[in-house]
């Protein structure tokens, strides 16, 4: 299973939807944001995918209930467990939460953002990915992620 990540966003439209171009063209069935769309009108762009996808909120989201509203529910306020095709998934904005959960092993992936800095790591096929920022405000890089799950591999993808 192919599943593409994303993160901080951070209402970078242009940005955002050439994310979601680049994950779909690599063959991405499931999609998670980690948090800081920071508004409402960048879920928009979410909800209009064909295939599914979920996030969690992160700090900067400042409108809750608009951006609640526009996922339809796939939006989670901490963090999110998923199972999808047999694959357990959890999801955290946050770093600490994440590597607790990455630690414990009860899960296929982990995935973080907050730091904008892109991290994958691999244990025994359990993987652990921060895709970095979609904005690219701070690194001047945007990035995602794209996961296969049945081989417990990632490569981060320069947008």
């Amino acid at each position: 299973m192919l599943v593409g990540v994303l993160s901080d966003s951070h209402d970078h439209l242009q940005n955002l939807k050439k994310a979601l171009e680049v994950l779909q063209d690599e063959g991405a069935e499931l999609i998670i944001h980690a948090g800081d769309y920071v508004a409402p009108f960048s879920v928009a762009l979410l909800a209009q995918l064909s295939l599914p996808w979920y996030g969690v909120r992160g700090n900067n989201d400042g409108e809750v209930l608009g951006i609640f509203e526009r996922s339809s529910g796939k939006i989670s306020s901490l963090h999110l467990k998923i199972e999808e095709k047999g694959y357990r998934i959890w999801v955290s904005h946050y770093p600490q939460p994440a590597e607790a959960a990455f630690e414990s092993a009860h899960f296929d992936l982990v995935v973080y953002g907050h730091t904008h800095q892109a991290v994958i790591r691999e244990n025994q096929g359990k993987l652990l990915v921060n895709p970095g920022e979609v904005c690219g405000l701070l690194s001047g890089k945007p990035t995602v992620a794209i996961c296969d799950l049945s081989k417990g591999v990632a490569k981060l993808i320069e947008i």
